[in-house]
């Protein structure tokens, strides 16, 4: 995840700081043993992400796939709202946002909002 840590990704998607303890708490770990382990090289693992998404409410494949522990394939995988998080978290970086090359897509005129009839 281009170096950022599991718990900076999780702040970012809920919108509010997350302490170790936190951390901990939802890992179901005494305080200092995350503390050591935070730093290590396999941390998160596949089920510390799974563990961590269901504790806070997001999506543990989308946590999965943006920490390089499921391929990018597995995206056809996601609903809307786990694709909502996982380009909010900066996971589309990749994507071409114009879907054309870098080109702008026109839309059709037939597909045009009426100006008479409220949106949908």
């Amino acid at each position: 995840m281009d170096g950022k840590p599991i718990r900076r990704v999780l702040e970012w998607l809920l919108n509010r700081d997350l302490t170790d303890a936190d951390m901990a708490a939802a890992l179901d770990v005494h305080p200092s043993n995350f503390s050591r382990h935070k730093d290590d090289d396999d941390y998160p693992s596949f089920e510390e992400l799974a563990t961590l998404g269901e504790h806070f409410h997001v999506s543990p494949r989308m946590l999965q796939i943006a920490f390089g522990l499921l391929d990018t394939d597995a995206l056809v995988l996601l609903n809307e709202d786990e694709m909502k998080q996982y380009l909010e978290q900066g996971g589309g970086n990749h994507m071409d946002p114009t879907g054309s090359g870098g080109k702008e897509v026109r839309k059709s005129r037939r597909l045009s909002a009426r100006a008479d009839r409220p949106p949908l």
